[in-house]
């Protein structure tokens, strides 16, 4: 997935810690197979390609994973939007988008052109040249799938690090406490908090931006738009759950303080912390 991977075990031995950590390596490297759009043969770029209004049998995984976007799409506003591929794609480039081309991108971006058949576990999408894009849920999807799978296996202490998002088991023998956890907000000084059994993913950027024409634009693009956001943001989210707490971080970097109070609504049981500052700021 593009990012750093860390797997930590409280085991008995060297050997069953490591062995407990190939099983979510593994895990992860599957589902990275499934929903990654950098590798053309992924199952999602695979399916894709296909023909617009037909129906498709696709993976458990990427079945899944589709049905939470939708619920979380439905609660964001939809500020959190997996089918974004065509504008986040423009923008990977060195040039800004033109607007011809972000105007192309914006039709065959939007939930409302996917249709999932849940009795059949099969995917429509009604628009060609969709790309879909689960950089904004992916690795905290991935790094659940992981823990869960290690936990199974009889290691219910165990800590997964992906690409900045981060899923605890149990709190380690020596630290009842928890797992300590270092929160960047973006601003000042970090805070150390001792978590287990829950989520954390961070989203953002209150550095990294582009300039055109005299304006800024964030790298964080706003899928209702396919523009980036014109103000700097940092986001921390601590969840149940490793998927909804990588898509909420995204959809708060996206909606930023005017949308918050609406995701605490849909989410009471998210603590979300975001922190903004104008893209002239210093």
């Amino acid at each position: 997935m593009g990012s750093r991977c860390s797997i930590v075990i409280e085991a008995e031995t060297e050997r069953e810690a490591a062995q407990a950590a190939r099983l979510g390596f593994d895990e992860i490297a599957r589902i990275e197979q499934v929903l990654s759009d950098y590798r053309s043969d992924s199952e999602a770029m695979l399916l894709v390609v296909g023909n617009p209004g037909t129906w498709y049998p696709v993976s458990e995984c990427l079945f899944e994973v589709l049905t939470l976007a939708w619920d979380i799409h439905n609660r964001t506003q939809g500020a959190f939007d997996p089918t974004i591929g065509a504008y986040t794609h423009l923008w990977r480039r060195s040039s800004m988008p033109r607007t011809l081309e972000l105007s192309d991108a914006r039709c065959r971006v939007g939930m409302d052109l996917v249709e999932l058949d849940p009795m059949t576990r099969t995917v429509r999408f009604n628009a060609s040249g969709m790309i879909l894009d689960f950089g904004g849920i992916g690795k905290g999807y991935a790094a659940q799938r992981a823990v869960d799978l290690i936990q199974a296996s009889g290691f219910p202490v165990v800590q997964v690090e992906l690409g900045g998002d981060l899923v605890l088991g149990s709190p380690p023998s020596t630290q009842k406490t928890g797992w300590s956890v270092e929160i960047q907000t973006g601003l000042g000084d970090a805070t150390v908090e001792h978590l287990f059994n829950c989520a954390v993913a961070t989203s953002g950027d209150l550095e990294r931006f582009y300039e055109y024409n005299g304006a800024r634009y964030s790298h964080i693009v706003d899928p209702r738009t396919g523009y980036g956001i014109s103000e700097r943001r940092a986001v921390a989210v601590i969840a149940a759950d490793g998927a909804i707490a990588d898509a909420l971080a995204s959809a708060v970097s996206v909606l930023g303080l005017s949308g918050v109070k609406t995701i605490v609504e849909e989410y009471p049981e998210a603590d979300i912390r975001l922190v903004t500052r104008g893209m002239d700021e210093e």
